[in-house]
């Protein structure tokens, strides 16, 4: 796991004797920080009134063996400056799991900024298991130790010095550890020491980092220091990609490849592929009943996704180490790679040739860090047939069929575990661009009322989070909650009748439709008419106004602009048709063409005989564009904004 300072999956173990230090530097530049000389540099409060508390010491110091053991030792110093600083501090927690781990606090104590001791230990302290959800739920050995501290208050000092050390790596030789320079609130002094064999390479990855790296090399080891003074938050921009915040980050990994990753895996895996008697009955049952390959494909990924519980057990080496087919299924239940080794057991039962695959179910976006704690996730992949590629397979969840994989790691990086310890790196696919697209097709009489019907359907990446929402059947509160909220669309309207897709069934098209009747279409004023046109065909102008009340800051722009960030790179159409009664005209606004390097934009007000149609289309772009266009975005998106029709004059034809 890639650590931030509080995040600790270690084991604590004790509160020694504040002499009692688990590292030895060397380096005169790596040498701890005396509390003493901190206190003495606590800040004026009134410098620093917009946040809560300020770090006064942000301290790291790690070392590492060429086996992957090491400890790291952590000395933070925090002021408190706001009440709202003392309920983030007052309490502390520690997340550990003992056997590969262990951890020591050397002290928690609260000072004033005189070295006055308000209290030198905590006052309460509590250690448990951590509870399993009851969905989806976790069991493992890792624990968690809570502690209260006493006397934390506005203009306290909290210090807290710990040491964590690797016993027993999972992964001999691997080890991984990230520093953030840059935080959430200021820090006056932050360092970041690795200390290392002076023979070994570790592989460092620096992400917006404006202070030299210093190198030293004493006594066999090879220290490398980041030494930061005055570091304040940044703020991220609106449509400012992430990657161009400038946030300091240092991420320290050993010196193995992405091959080596893949040939432990492998390693624990390779014995794990074998069917029993009982489950090659299983998985012939459900072949037999298939026509195609692809039917049989498309069978087992939802037998396993959806008839084995997902639940993960990662006590010891489980916590990489998948389970025996067999066991999966006695159980019924299993967690994310045994899941990927059953499916691969059956595939190469049935002459398939399939692997697993390990990656980060939110994305790696490090390639250049080859280490097993950047992966938590593993599904299975088969080559395809007479081409490059692989189709994926997550078999946690039926909301993806073969071929498609979670927008949580699309465009991440993987790596296929192949046959005899080889191993292949790859990025998952891109789904396309997605489309959403409503449309209402209805009359309106005379006296106002409205009937008709309401579709709303999507495609590509759009259809994802609409596919997973329709898993299930909809029962009738379901129903009856859908039904209510599209009867929204014009006041006092019924809905007779839902048609739902089956998001089970990959071949479906992602569409819900509803019939309604006897909404409150218009209401007359003297010799007109005003029809209120509903909210879901308006057009983006509503999102718009807010984008440019956020854009409208006088602050300067400091960072570039993704268009992707905007209106996302999808396409959303509307259409409004409604038949008017004999003889009505509608009174129309003037339709808006805008386009742009960050968009595109149309709207159509038309009426061709009874029929008023008005028609929305917003197309989102792709692209990283310099901080000096933001003008340019603004005037763009003022133009779309400026389309905010909510209501049209309707004229009945003259009396006899």
């Amino acid at each position: 796991m890639i650590r931030f300072r509080f995040v600790v999956p270690l084991a604590l173990l004790s509160l020694p004797d504040l002499s009692s230090r688990c590292l030895q530097a060397q380096s005169a530049l790596a040498h701890p920080i005396s509390s003493d000389s901190v206190y003495r540099a606590a800040v004026d409060s009134t410098a620093y009134k917009e946040y809560p508390l300020v770090y006064l010491l942000d301290d790291g110091i790690v070392t590492f063996g060429p086996d992957g053991r090491g400890t790291q030792h952590y000395h933070q110093i925090v002021q408190i400056l706001k009440a709202r600083g003392v309920q983030t501090w007052a309490e502390r927690l520690f997340v550990y799991r003992p056997g590969h781990t262990k951890v020591t606090v050397n002290w928690m104590r609260v000072a004033r900024p005189s070295g006055e001791v308000i209290s030198d230990k905590p006052s309460v302290s509590q250690a448990s298991d951590i509870p399993a959800a009851m969905s989806n739920p976790v069991y493992s050995d890792t624990k968690v130790l809570r502690y209260s501290l006493s006397g934390v208050a506005v203009g306290t000092l909290v210090d807290i010095d710990w040491t964590e050390e690797t016993t027993d790596p999972f992964l001999p030789g691997d080890f991984l550890s990230s520093w953030r320079t840059t935080m959430d609130y200021p820090a006056i002094h932050s360092r970041f020491v690795v200390d290392v064999p002076a023979s070994m390479s570790p592989h460092i990855i620096e992400h917006h980092v404006d202070v030299k790296r210093v190198e030293q090399q004493a006594g066999g080891r090879r220290y490398y220091i980041w030494d930061k003074r005055s570091v304040m938050p940044v703020k991220s921009e609106m449509f400012a990609p992430d990657s161009s915040v400038p946030r300091m980050t240092i991420t320290v990994a050993s010196p193995l490849s992405w091959t080596d990753v893949g040939r432990w895996y492998g390693g624990l895996a390779k014995d794990r592929y074998v069917l029993s008697t009982r489950a090659v009955a299983v998985v012939d049952s459900i072949a037999r009943l298939q026509r195609t390959g692809e039917d049989t494909l498309r069978a087992l990924h939802s037998w396993i996704a959806k008839d084995v519980r997902y639940v993960s057990v990662a006590l010891g080496l489980g916590g990489y180490q998948p389970r025996f087919p067999d066991s999966t299924i006695t159980s019924g239940f299993g967690d994310c790679k045994d899941k990927a080794t059953l499916f691969i057991a059956a595939a190469h039962h049935l002459g398939l040739t399939a692997f697993p695959v390990l990656l980060n179910s939110s994305g790696v976006r490090e390639r250049g860090l080859p280490s097993i704690g950047q992966f938590d996730h593993v599904i299975a992949a088969l080559p395809k047939q007479g081409t490059t590629g692989y189709t994926f397979l997550d078999l946690t969840t039926s909301a993806f069929p073969p071929g498609k994989v979670p927008p949580s790691y699309q465009g991440a990086f993987g790596l296929v575990v192949l046959s005899g310890g080889k191993s292949e790196e790859i990025t998952f696919p891109k789904e396309a661009a997605g489309e959403t697209t409503s449309s209402f097709d209805g009359q309106v009489s005379a006296d106002g009322s409205v009937s008709g019907r309401f579709e709303l359907t999507t495609r590509g990446a759009a259809e994802t989070r609409m596919r997973t929402s329709f898993l299930e059947p909809l029962d009738s509160a379901q129903r009856a909650m859908m039904k209510r909220t599209f009867a929204q669309l014009f006041p006092n309207s019924t809905t007779d009748t839902l048609t739902a897709f089956d998001g089970r069934d990959p071949r479906a098209t992602a569409r819900i439709t509803v019939a309604m009747h006897g909404g409150d279409g218009f209401k007359r004023a003297g010799s007109v008419a005003i029809l209120t046109v509903p909210y879901a065909f308006r057009g983006p102008a509503g999102i718009v106004a807010q984008m440019l009340t956020r854009a409208s800051s006088d602050e300067e722009r400091k960072l570039p602009i993704d268009a992707s960030e905007v209106f996302g790179p999808s396409t959303t159409a509307s259409e409004f048709r409604l038949t008017l009664p004999e003889g009505w005209r509608a009174q129309l606004p003037k339709g808006i063409v805008a386009n742009s390097a960050f968009g595109e934009y149309r709207s159509d007000y038309t009426q061709d005989g009874r029929v008023l149609r008005i028609s929305h289309r917003i197309v989102g772009a792709n692209g990283v564009y310099p901080k000096e266009r933001f003008g340019e975005l603004r005037a763009w998106l003022k133009s779309v904004g400026d389309d905010a029709v909510e209501s049209i004059v309707l004229s009945p034809p003259p009396n006899p």
